[in-house]
């Protein structure tokens, strides 16, 4: 199956603390977090398209090196870029995001719309989730994601 792209192309978000779940609108801080210029690595998309519960192969919640890659980007300018490469195909996706409250809406090149997700992010831990009711995705933003791969790599002294 490939990631259903034209419902799910790559939308973003981050494991936020419950209280922020509940928050009625995003600071400053978070909204510039999200906004980083390195983006969010996919770290796992499920789906429960049928009412079964199904994780993405590629996003399952381990890296898969040179098989699976991607990347969420969110503007200042209000744009998004979604670079997605799985197992040698790749799929890039752009188009304009709106944020509401604590919900993120993208719409893409081709004018469709996919959300709103919920948005949770965790600062400290620096991850995002964003979910609907039948989709969750969770990202890392680029720059912890690197460094937790460099950490794993480095044999134990």
């Amino acid at each position: 199956m490939v990631l259903q792209r034209q419902y799910v192309f790559g939308t973003a978000a981050a494991l936020a603390f419950a209280t922020l779940a509940l928050a009625a609108a995003l600071s400053k801080d978070d909204i510039k977090m999200l906004q980083d210029d390195g983006g969010w690595e996919y770290i796992s998309i499920s789906d429960q398209e049928a009412g079964v519960q199904a994780e993405h192969v590629c996003f399952d919640g381990k890296a898969h090196p040179g098989e699976c890659s991607g990347n969420l980007r969110l503007s200042s300018d209000k744009t998004f870029a979604v670079q997605e490469a799985i197992r040698g195909e790749s799929c890039d996706r752009h188009g304009t995001y709106e944020i509401a409250d604590d919900q993120i809406s993208f719409f893409d090149e081709f004018g469709n719309r996919d959300g709103p997700y919920t948005i949770q992010l965790d600062n400290e831990n620096k991850t995002l989730v964003l979910s609907m009711p039948q989709v969750r995705l969770e990202l890392e933003l680029e720059s912890q994601y690197k460094e937790d791969r460099e950490h794993k790599k480095k044999p134990p002294q």
